[in-house]
Formats: structure tokens, sequence, C-alpha cells
């Protein structure tokens, strides 16, 4: 299950998800996202998740912790491998172009996260979004599957460091 979260252009994500959010309904947040849920695993992230994980499943590669708390099609975990502890979710996007899948599911995140968190996006299909320097990244990606379906992996990471690149991300 580690092998589900995939990670990290500077671009003009900002402006592009500003003039789009006109555009989202209302329901785009509670259609893809359970907020309430987000807002738990960004204030678990301080804490190391320690407080949301669950059962623990440990292996040669990776450690993965269950956890009650699903932001994204029910479909959530902790895990560490190659990165510290992180928050992340995999889920289908019913949408079939990159571009409108990052920037609808990009418009639901910016609604349940709220005004005091910026966005960029970092590449055709990562947005990333920061509260302040030092604090939780919550990053959306999207990539077609082995069956042509549009899927996404919505992350929370403990610091910025934690979400960036590495080699071997796709």
């Amino acid at each position: 299950m580690a092998t589900m979260a995939r990670t990290w252009m500077a671009g003009a994500g900002m402006a592009l998800l500003a003039g789009c959010a006109s555009q989202a309904t209302p329901d785009t947040a509670a259609q893809l996202f359970d907020c309430g849920a987000l807002d738990q695993a960004v204030e678990s992230a301080e804490g190391g998740f320690d407080d949301i994980k669950g059962r623990l499943d440990d292996t040669r590669l990776t450690r993965t912790w269950e956890t009650d708390v699903q932001a994204f099609h029910d479909a959530c975990l902790i895990t560490s491998a190659r990165r510290p502890d992180h928050y992340v979710c995999f889920g289908r996007l019913k949408l079939d172009s990159p571009q409108p899948a990052l920037i609808q599911g990009g418009e639901g995140l910016a609604r349940c996260l709220g005004k005091d968190w910026t966005s960029r996006q970092t590449s055709a299909e990562r947005i990333e979004f920061v509260r302040d320097a030092a604090g939780p990244v919550v990053v959306l990606e999207t990539f077609l599957n082995d069956r042509g379906r549009r899927m996404g992996t919505l992350s929370v990471f403990q610091k910025a460091r934690d979400a960036a690149p590495m080699p071997g991300d796709g």
C-alpha cells in the first residue's frame, strides 16, 4: 500500500486556481473530500500523526498504520518508507484530462483548507498547499493507472522537505 503515494516545477498554479475558482460548484469539496477528516489529518501532522495511527503493519520495506481518518475515498493510511511518516489517500477522479482533474481537485482542497492556505501547481499533475513555511504540506497528484483511469493521491506531509520530489517519483 505504501506504493500508493506518488510524489512533486513551479508554475502559475495559484493564478490557474484563482481563474477557475468561479467555475467550481459549491459541492466540489463535498464530492471529493471529507473536509473534517482532512483538517484532522493536517492537525495531526505536527505530532507525527500519532493520534490518528491505528494498527501497525511493519515489513522489511515499509511501515503502514491503519487510520479511521478517511479524507478521500475511504482509502487512507499513514506510511513511511523513503519518507518520514505521512498521511496518504488514494482514489479515482472521474475526469479524463489531467488538467481538469487536478484543477477540480485543487479547488475542492482549497475549499476544505480555507483562506489561510496558498497553493501552487508544481507540475502538470501536482498541486501543493502550504499554510506557513514550517508547517504541514498538503499535496494532490493525479495520474493514469494501468487501466487508463484518472486517479488521485492526497497526501499530508509533516514538513515541506518531506514532500519534496525524490529520484524515481513519477
